[in-house]
C-alpha cells in the first residue's frame, strides 16, 4: 500500500515538474525558432538550412495576426534567404514586390532592399544598374554601418571592371577608420576587399590585410567571408606565381563552396580552379554552364519586369518614344555642329598655317632687302669711292689700307649678323662672343643672368630668335644712340624667358626704320612680346617676353 502510494506521488511529482518546464518551452518556441531562422539565413552554412528558414518565414506570413510591419521584415529575410541560396529570380520577385509595400518614410529598409537589388543586379552581371541601386542606397543611409556596407559593395563593381584604384579609393576612408568599425564580418570584407585591390596596384600590405581577414573570418565561423577570401588570395598567389598557395586557398574555397551546396559559390570555385591551372577538364562544363545560368536568369528577369511594373509600362513607353524622337532631332543637330566644327577647324588650320608661312616668306623679304641695302650703302659705295681715288691717283697707300680695313670690317658684320648661330650646347658660349663682338674701347655691354638659364631647355627657334633679337638692339644702339654702355638681363618667369635690354644713349622717338621692326617681327612670330621705350636724353629700353 505505502509502495502503491509512493509510486503515485512520484508519477504525479514527474508529470508536475514536465508540466512546469514544458509550458515554458512552449511559449518560447516562436521567439526561438525566428532568432535560430534569422542566424540560419542571414549567416548560411548550407542551402537546406536556408531553405528551411525561408519555408518558416513563409508560413510566419500565412497568420492573420501578424501585422504589417513583421511581415515586411519577414518578406525581407525571405528575399535574403533565396538570394544566399543562388535563387536571383525569387529573390529579386520578392525584393520589388516589397519596395512597392514599404512606406517612402521607412528609409532604413529601402536602403537595404535597394542595396539588395544592387547585389542581384551584380550577379546578373549588370553592373550599371547594380551600381545605380547602390548609389541610391548610400544616398539615403542615415547608418554608419550601412554606409559601410554599400560602399563595400560599390568597391566590388569596380573590382569587377578591373578599376582597382577607384575600390581602393572607396574603401580608404574606413580603413582610416577601422577602429570604430564593431562588426567583425563588416571589417572583414572591407579587409579582404581593400587588400585585394590594393594589391594589384602593387602594394604588397594588402596580403597581410587578407590574411587578417580570414583569421578573422575563421574564428567567427563566417562561411560566405571566408569563400571570398579564400578566393582572393588563391588569385593573388597566382599572380604572385606561387602556385603551390594558389592552390591551397583555392581548394579551401571549393571546400567552401561544396559545404554550402549552393551551385553559384560551386561556380565561382570551379572558375578559380580553371583561372589559376588547377584543373582543365571543365572548361567546355563551365562555359555552357555559365551560358545556360545567364540565359535563363535574364529570361526570368524580363519576366520579374513586366509583372511587377507593368502598371508604368504604358507611360513610360509613350515617354519613351517622346525620347526617341528627340534624341533623334538632337543626335541630327550633333552631326552638323560636328560637321561644322571640323569644317571651321580645317579652315583655321589652314589660314594659320599660311599665316605662318607668310610671315616666313616676309622676314625672308625683310632679311634679303636689309643685306642688299646694306651691302649697297656701306659696302659697295665705299668700294666704288676707292676705286676712284686709285684711278685718280689720289690716295695714299696708308690711307688706301685704312680703306679697306673699313670695308673689310663691314663686310664682316654684314656675315656675322646674317651667319649659322650654334643652338646646341654651346649656345650660350655663341651668344656671350656676340655680345663680346661688339666691346670696344669707347662701347661696353654688361651682362647678367645669361649663365644662370638652362640653354638646352629652350627651343632652338626661340634661341635663333634671341640672337638675332639682341644683335638687331646693339647694332641699332651703336648706330643711332651714342650710348657708352648697353645692359642684358635674362631671367625665367614661370615658363617665359624675360629679357631686358637697355643702354644710356640719347634716346628720342623710336623709329621704325631703325631695324626695330624685323626685331618685332621676329619675336611675334614666336607668339612673344616685345615693348621699346625711349626718351629723350634717358636712353633706350626694351622689353622681351617668349
Amino acid at each position: 500500500m505505502q509502495k502503491s502510494t509512493i509510486t503515485t506521488l512520484l508519477v504525479l511529482l514527474v508529470l508536475a515538474l514536465c508540466g512546469i518546464w514544458t509550458t515554458p518551452l512552449s511559449a518560447q518556441t516562436p521567439i526561438d525558432s525566428t532568432q535560430y531562422y534569422y542566424r540560419v539565413i542571414a549567416y548560411p552554412k548550407n542551402t537546406e538550412d536556408v531553405t528551411a528558414g525561408i519555408n518558416y518565414f513563409k508560413r510566419q506570413l500565412e497568420n492573420p495576426n501578424t501585422d504589417t510591419a513583421r511581415n515586411n521584415y519577414y518578406s525581407e529575410l525571405i528575399s535574403l534567404g533565396y538570394f544566399n541560396n543562388g535563387d536571383i529570380f525569387e529573390s529579386e520577385k520578392t525584393t520589388i514586390n516589397l519596395l512597392k509595400d514599404i512606406p517612402v518614410t521607412d528609409t532604413q529598409t529601402i536602403v537595404r532592399l535597394r542595396n539588395r537589388l544592387g547585389r542581384l543586379h551584380r550577379s546578373l552581371n549588370n553592373l550599371p544598374l547594380a551600381l545605380e541601386n547602390y548609389q541610391q542606397a548610400l544616398a539615403m543611409a542615415t547608418k554608419k554601418e550601412d554606409s559601410i556596407a554599400i560602399s563595400n559593395n560599390i568597391a566590388t563593381i569596380y573590382m569587377e571592371r578591373s578599376s582597382y584604384e577607384q575600390a581602393a579609393q572607396v574603401l580608404s576612408p574606413f580603413m582610416k577608420d577601422k577602429e570604430r568599425i564593431e562588426d567583425n564580418n563588416t571589417l572583414t570584407t572591407i579587409y579582404d576587399n581593400y587588400g585585394y585591390s590594393i594589391t594589384q596596384l602593387g602594394d604588397s600590405m594588402g596580403e597581410t590585410l587578407m590574411l587578417e581577414a580570414l583569421t578573422i573570418n575563421e574564428k567567427e565561423n563566417n562561411i560566405t567571408g571566408s569563400f571570398s577570401t579564400n578566393r582572393h588570395l588563391s588569385y593573388y598567389y597566382h599572380q604572385q606565381g606561387k602556385e603551390a598557395l594558389a592552390r591551397k586557398y583555392a581548394l579551401i574555397a571549393k571546400n567552401i563552396a561544396y559545404s554550402l551546396n549552393n551551385p553559384r559559390y560551386q561556380l565561382e570555385a570551379l572558375g578559380l580552379a580553371i583561372d589559376i591551372g588547377a584543373t582543365t577538364n571543365a572548361v567546355v562544363f563551365k562555359k555552357l554552364l555559365d551560358s545556360l545560368d545567364r540565359v535563363e536568369t535574364l529570361q526570368e528577369y524580363k519576366y520579374v519586369a513586366q509583372k511587377y511594373e507593368y502598371d508604368t509600362f504604358q507611360t513610360q513607353a509613350k515617354e519613351s518614344e517622346l525620347i526617341a524622337q528627340q534624341e533623334k532631332i538632337n543626335k541630327t543637330r550633333y552631326q552638323y555642329l560636328a560637321l561644322f566644327i571640323a569644317v571651321t577647324t580645317v579652315v583655321i588650320i589652314i589660314f594659320l598655317s599660311s599665316r605662318h608661312r607668310r610671315k616666313r616668306l616676309e622676314q625672308v623679304y625683310i632679311t634679303e632687302t636689309k643685306i642688299s641695302k646694306r651691302l649697297h650703302d656701306e659696302v659697295a659705295n665705299d668700294v666704288y669711292k676707292l676705286i676712284s681715288q686709285v684711278q685718280t691717283n689720289t690716295h695714299n697707300e696708308s690711307h688706301l689700307l685704312d680703306n679697306l680695313e673699313h670695308i673689310y670690317s663691314r663686310t664682316r658684320d654684314i656675315s656675322r649678323e646674317n651667319s649659322f648661330i650654334e643652338t646646341e650646347e654651346s649656345f650660350q658660349t655663341s651668344l656671350n662672343d656676340l655680345l663680346v663682338g661688339y666691346k670696344t674701347p669707347s662701347f661696353n655691354i654688361i651682362t647678367k643672368g645669361i649663365d644662370k638659364i638652362d640653354w638646352n631647355q629652350i627651343p632652338k627657334a626661340h634661341k635663333t630668335t634671341i640672337y638675332r633679337v639682341l644683335q638687331e638692339l646693339i647694332t641699332n644702339t651703336k648706330k643711332h644712340s651714342k650710348a657708352t654702355i648697353a645692359f642684358v638681363e635674362v631671367s625665367k618667369e614661370g615658363k617665359k624667358l624675360h629679357i631686358l635690354y637697355k643702354d644710356n644713349g640719347i634716346g628720342g622717338a623710336i623709329n621704325s626704320k631703325n631695324g626695330l621692326l624685323n626685331a618685332e617681327s621676329r619675336i611675334e612670330a614666336l607668339k612673344g612680346t616685345i615693348t621699346f621705350e625711349s626718351k629723350s636724353n634717358q636712353g633706350f629700353k626694351a622689353q622681351i617676353k617668349i
